[in-house]
Parts: C-alpha cells; sequence; structure tokens
C-alpha cells in the first residue's frame, strides 16, 4: 500500500496549522499570569497603580496579543496554503 503523497502534505499542513493554534493557549496563560501578578502588586502598593498598569500594558500585553496575531495569521496562511495546493 502506498501513500499518496497529497494526503501526507495536508496532513502535515493540518498539523502545522494546529501547533498554531496551541501557541494562541500558551499566549493566553502568559496573560493571564501577568494579569494576577499585576493585580497582586497593586493589592500590595495601590500608590503605584499607574506605573504597573503602564508596565503591564507595554512589557505584557502589547507583544503577547502581537504573538497571538502573528500565530494565527501563520495558521490562516498554512490553510490557505492548502486549499490552493496543486499536488
Amino acid at each position: 500500500m502506498q501513500i499518496d503523497k497529497k494526503y501526507v502534505i495536508y496532513f502535515l499542513s493540518f498539523l502545522g496549522a494546529g501547533v498554531a493554534m496551541i501557541a494562541l493557549a500558551g499566549i493566553g496563560i502568559g496573560i493571564g499570569t501577568a494579569g494576577g501578578a499585576a493585580l497582586e502588586g497593586i493589592a500590595r502598593q495601590p500608590e503605584v497603580t499607574s506605573t504597573i498598569q503602564q508596565t503591564l500594558l507595554l512589557l505584557v500585553v502589547l507583544p503577547e496579543l502581537f504573538l497571538a496575531f502573528l500565530a494565527f495569521v501563520v495558521a490562516i496562511i498554512i490553510i490557505q496554503t492548502i486549499r490552493n495546493c496543486r499536488c
């Protein structure tokens, strides 16, 4: 029995798209952890709330959201490439 090359390409492409989607779960966990730490810091020192919020936004949330967008775009590109594949 011989496996068609087209199905191997489909399988590996969907596997890659799935891995990109798993990256989104990791990004969500990272944002949640950072947010929890920020809330804990604000609870301990309420006078530095604005500093903690600015630091959280600039150093954690924006890069994490960029990576989430990038992982989503990679998954969409992989799936579109499969659809247009003539192999």
